[in-house]
C-alpha cells in the first residue's frame, strides 16, 4: 500500500543536529516524508507544501496569516517551549485561539506549553520523551565526580560550579561551543584552570558518537541553558544512567524528579550538591529510565492516530475582532511591499 505524503518543516540548524529525526522514525512508519528546513528570512515554499495532505511541524511555525491559506489539511505541530515567547498575556491568548480556529494538533513536550494553552479547545497530546537506556556500569565505579558541561554560553559558569564542594570533583570535561549570538567568558575559564582540573574539547562541533563516548567517562552532565524544549542532551544523560544538574525550569524540572536523578538550581539557591546522590544512585536512576522509556513506547503510539482524525476547528464569532490587528499588519507589509512569506519569530 502507497504512502501518504507528508511535509516536514523543520528549523535549518536541525539539519545537523539531527534533533527532529526521533519523530520521523516514527512518522516515517505511516508517511513518506519531504523534508522542508527553514532558516530566517528565505522564502516559504508555500505552493509546494501547501501540495501535501499531511504537514508536521517541529518547533518553527508560520504565521497565522499563512496557516490560514492552507486548505483542508492535516497539520501537527510539535512547539519547543523555549520557543514560545509572548509579549503579553493577551498576545498569549490571541495566538493560542488562533491555533483552535485554524484546527491544529499539537504535541506538548513540557507542561509548561498545556499551561500556555490554557482553556483553549485544541486536540493535543502530552508526551515525555525519552531514550531507549544503554547503562553505563562504569558510571557505577565513580568514587568521584567527573563532571561533563557543553558550554553554550547561556549559563555562567560559577552558577552550577559553585553547586559543588570543590574536593568533591576528579575532573571537568569542558566543550566551549556557545549558540548562535552568546559568548563563553574565556577569562573566567582561564581563571578556574587554575584550581580545578579541566580537560577541554577543543572542536567546533562533536559527532553523536563522540557525544556518547565523553559521557561514557563522566558521572554528571550540566544541562547547558535555562529553558529547553525538550532537552534532548539531557535525556540522552540520563538514559545512560548520569546525574543531570540544570536549571529549575522547563524542562529540566519535569525529568529531574528527586535529587537522586539530578538537581535543579536557579540564581537564588544557595544548597550544595550531595556527592552521594552521584555515586550512590546509579541503580535508581536506571530503574527510573527503564520506566520512562517504558512510558514514552505506550504514547508515541498515540501520535500518528492524532494526525489522521479530521480537523476540529473551534470558530467562535466573538473570536474574529481579535485577529484584526494581525490582519492590518498584513495589510500594512503588503502595501509595503514587504514580501511576507517569510517565518516570522
Amino acid at each position: 500500500m502507497k504512502k501518504k505524503r507528508l511535509a516536514y518543516i523543520d528549523y535549518w540548524s536541525h539539519k545537523y543536529t539531527r534533533s527532529g529525526d526521533f519523530l520521523r522514525e516514527i512518522l516515517r512508519e505511516e508517511f513518506e516524508i519531504t523534508d522542508f528546513w527553514w532558516k530566517e528570512k528565505e522564502k516559504i515554499p508555500f505552493n509546494e507544501i501547501n501540495s501535501f495532505e499531511y504537514i508536521f511541524f517541529f518547533h518553527v511555525f508560520f504565521p497565522y496569516q499563512i496557516m490560514r491559506k492552507f486548505k483542508d489539511k492535516k497539520i501537527m505541530w510539535a512547539p519547543m517551549y523555549d520557543a514560545l515567547n509572548f509579549q503579553n498575556s493577551f498576545f498569549k491568548s490571541i495566538f493560542w485561539k488562533q491555533m483552535s480556529r485554524l484546527g491544529i494538533k499539537v504535541l506538548k513536550f513540557s507542561n509548561k506549553i498545556t499551561e500556555s494553552i490554557g482553556k483553549e479547545k485544541i486536540a493535543s497530546l502530552n508526551l515525555n520523551y525519552f531514550l531507549k537506556p544503554e547503562f553505563n556500569s562504569k558510571i557505577k565505579e565513580y568514587s568521584k565526580l567527573n563532571i561533563f558541561v557543553w558550554d553554550r554560553g547561556r549559563i555562567n559558569i560559577d552558577e552550577w560550579l559553585n553547586l559543588f564542594n570543590k574536593g568533591e570533583i576528579n575532573k571537568i570535561v569542558y566543550f566551549p561551543k556557545p549558540d548562535p549570538g552568546k559568548q563563553i567568558n574565556e577569562k573566567r575559564f582561564q581563571e578556574l584552570k587554575k584550581e580545578y582540573n579541566f580537560e577541554l574539547i577543543e572542536k567546533k562541533f562533536m559527532s553523536k558518537s563522540e557525544f556518547i563516548n565523553t559521557m561514557k567517562n563522566c558521572n554528571v552532565f550540566i544541562s547547558p541553558r535555562k529553558k529547553e524544549g525538550i532537552g534532548i542532551a539531557m535525556v540522552e544523560a540520563i538514559s545512560r544512567g548520569m546525574y543531570v544538574v540544570g536549571y529549575n525550569d522547563s524542562t529540566m524540572n519535569e525529568y529531574i524528579k528527586d535529587d537522586k536523578i539530578g538537581f535543579t538550581f536557579d540564581k537564588n539557591t544557595k544548597d550544595k550538591i550531595n556527592s552521594k546522590n552521584v555515586t550512590l544512585n546509579y541503580d535508581y536512576r536506571k530503574k527510573y529510565s527503564i520506566k520512562s522509556y517504558s512510558k514514552w513506547m505506550e504514547e508515541k503510539e498515540k501520535i500518528i492516530p492524532l494526525l489522521k482524525i479530521e480537523n476540529i476547528k473551534i470558530n467562535k464569532f466573538y473570536y474574529y475582532p481579535l485577529f484584526l490587528l494581525d490582519d492590518i499588519k498584513f495589510l500594512i507589509k503588503k502595501l509595503l511591499n514587504i514580501n511576507f512569506f517569510y517565518y516570522l519569530k
